[in-house]
């Protein structure tokens, strides 16, 4: 076991195939399923379960790829610390769970502030962020609070030193396949969804209701799919009755068979990012929350 194949199991989680994965490591598809392979064999357990849609954590797997994705950040803080040049390259960080406004936003952001040159985008679990963010490896933590996690949340703000500022209330939104029975509804009930399957973002198991990126509690679904990535989420909506929620700030381009419907309840969602109290931000950084507050901006308008 070394290094690198702990950076394949977690780009491969990540990303959900094996193709995107060799990609994003630069190295060829058959290099990386054989490393991966020969991990495995080490192991004596499978880390992944291969199909023809993509690459899902096996129960075991799933256990390896939380404790190798500390190690790999661990590892990579480790080596900058001692290896990178003296004049190191300004790179502006930020963790997040998974938000499809991310990715057009942090795009257009690089596009109007060409001066920025490195940016590193983290999407992990809530826990995760939190801790990035009070260690100092992100500046910024983008985050929900709602009715049902605001007093917890608050609560390790304060022991790790972070403050939370908002940006958006926001509805709670369904995500599903166009073709889906909810599909034609303008809003859904709660016991529209009593029967269907759900689609969740994987957590710290022993403190998965406290920190869920699930607007409202899923646990009575037919069937859960804990996933790690937003390209493995919206593949098995695309694919099932199954259902996720989400904020309802759907990026277009990069989802192609789904919608959304918002969710009749009132949940007070809010959209905040969150930072360290002995912090002052970065340029960069207050340039980046004034670009998110204005892309809020517009949505209340429309």
């Amino acid at each position: 076991m070394n290094i690198q194949q702990l950076r394949y199991v977690v780009a491969i989680a990540n990303s959900g195939t094996f193709r995107e994965a060799a990609e994003k490591m630069f190295v060829s598809q058959p290099s990386l399923s054989i490393s991966v392979r020969d991990l495995e064999k080490e192991l004596g357990f499978k880390i992944f379960n291969r199909t023809s849609s993509g690459a899902f954590l096996t129960r075991r797997g799933m256990e390896f790829y939380e404790k190798a994705q500390n190690l790999v950040k661990g590892f990579d803080s480790f080596e900058n610390l001692y290896l990178q040049p003296e004049e190191e390259k300004v790179e502006f960080s930020i963790s997040s769970q998974h938000y499809d406004f991310l990715p057009p936003l942090i795009t257009e952001f690089s596009a109007a502030h060409p001066d920025y040159a490195n940016f590193r985008i983290f999407e992990s679990t809530t826990v995760q962020i939190l801790d990035e963010v009070a260690q100092g490896y992100s500046e910024l933590g983008i985050i929900y609070l709602n009715n049902r996690n605001t007093k917890g949340i608050m609560q390790k703000l304060n022991k790790l030193h972070l403050e939370a500022f908002e940006l958006i209330q926001f509805q709670t939104h369904l995500y599903i396949r166009k073709g889906h029975p909810l599909a034609s509804k303008e809003e859904i009930e709660l016991e529209d969804l009593v029967g269907l399957p759900t689609v969740r973002f994987t957590q710290e198991k022993e403190e998965y209701l406290y920190y869920s990126e699930n607007f409202f509690d899923t646990s009575d679904s037919s069937v859960t799919f804990d996933v790690t990535d937003r390209a493995t989420l919206n593949g098995i909506l695309e694919r099932t009755d199954a259902y996720a929620t989400g904020s309802g700030f759907l990026d277009s381009k990069s989802v192609h068979g789904i919608t959304v419907v918002p969710l009749k309840e009132e949940t007070g969602n809010r959209m905040v990012y969150v930072k360290r109290e002995d912090a002052d931000l970065s340029q960069c950084a207050q340039d980046f929350i004034a670009m998110m507050q204005a892309y809020f901006d517009k949505k209340k308008v429309n």
